[in-house]
């Protein structure tokens, strides 16, 4: 039945005329939305149709409406066709950052909104320190100039998120990953050890066989490791094995790098340690500031989590070795390695 329903919506879609890319490529995917809370309601996973946009755009106008309409009702077919393609049932830990991860946290859930059983938002906090702890060492750290300067963007981005997305309950633009998670209508949980008892059966509970951690603050012990059949994935902002540990962005900067990057890896006992599923690069040109790498290394994390993803659940993924001989490790930076920062020509912002 909803197989013969996407056939004949497809077919629709295919006698509509004077449409351009973008218009088409829209128009998937408000479709492929609807589609998924369809299988979501009648407990059916089904695999996505993201490569139907990439048909668009591979095949505009210009070349011919019968040769793009050909292309991407095959596309469609084929994607209804696999429905059927189970999908791992997921839950994601992610930092409760307003600047990159409401981005990131949304692109992902756009493929898996269906399949992701709820998500887990952990404080920017490390350890156990409290917010006001970490902005204060912050502040030491890294001087008044980029303090206000990161203050101000923070609690106008927490503004935004209170008014747009609570307040008047907008989830068009999300100014938080709990505004992301509510546009998706998946569950979220907050302020909870994620080694508790508790929240392991939590995780029994909703029958969670793989986890994604998007810049997690906390550790993660051995029975919440060994608890899903796939185990944790997480994603880090650096080449490993160099640059384990703590503010990678800023240690490549700071080291001259003129190539920066990102590794999704397994989660082991040892931090940034376990196997490499994907790895991604991108440049670091002369002026960039450390803002510049820190967007670019979330975009770019963004889409090795996806592929990541893809991986596993096709099964059996490539693993790179996580060579601990070759590793590099690093910890908060200190004020004279953010005076040796300024001294070598790099900003902050």
């Amino acid at each position: 039945m909803l197989t013969h329903w996407w056939r004949r919506l497809s077919e629709w879609l295919m006698t509509r005329t004077g449409r351009d890319r973008w218009a088409i490529a829209l128009e998937m995917h408000l479709v492929q939305r609807t589609r998924a809370m369809m299988h979501a309601n009648s407990g059916e996973n089904c695999s996505r149709t993201s490569s139907v946009c990439l048909v668009l755009l591979k095949h505009p106008p210009h070349t011919g409406r019968q040769q793009r309409d050909d292309t991407l009702s095959h596309c469609i077919h084929h994607t209804c066709d696999s429905t059927l393609m189970p999908s791992l049932t997921k839950y994601v830990f992610v930092q409760n950052d307003p600047f990159y991860l409401p981005k990131v946290l949304d692109k992902y859930l756009r493929d898996y909104a269906d399949s992701t059983a709820g998500i887990n938002i952990q404080s920017v906090a490390q350890g156990k320190r409290t917010v006001f702890q970490t902005a204060m060492e912050l502040y030491r750290l890294y001087g008044f100039h980029y303090f206000q300067w990161k203050l101000r963007k923070y609690l106008w981005k927490k503004l935004q998120a209170k008014v747009i997305n609570d307040l008047l309950g907008s989830t068009r633009q999300c100014h938080s990953v709990r505004a992301v998670a509510k546009k998706y209508g998946v569950e979220v949980t907050e302020a909870v050890d994620v080694n508790s008892d508790s929240f392991l059966q939590h995780l029994r509970d909703r029958q969670v066989e793989f986890i994604v951690s998007i810049s997690g603050t906390q550790m993660y012990r051995k029975p919440l490791r060994e608890q899903t059949k796939h185990g944790i994935v997480n994603c880090h902002g650096a080449l490993l094995p160099k640059y384990r540990g703590l503010m990678p962005s800023f240690w490549t900067l700071a080291n001259g790098e003129t190539e920066g990057g990102v590794s999704v890896h397994f989660v082991d006992a040892k931090l940034d340690n376990g196997p490499i599923v994907v790895q991604k690069k991108y440049r670091i040109h002369p002026h960039d500031t450390l803002e510049d790498i820190m967007a670019r290394s979330k975009d770019l994390g963004a889409e090795a989590i996806l592929e990541c993803v893809r991986l596993i659940e096709a099964g059996d993924p490539p693993l790179m070795k996580n060579d601990a001989d070759q590793a590099t490790h690093f910890s908060m930076p200190t004020r004279e390695d953010v005076k040796g920062f300024y001294a070598n020509g790099h900003r902050f912002f």
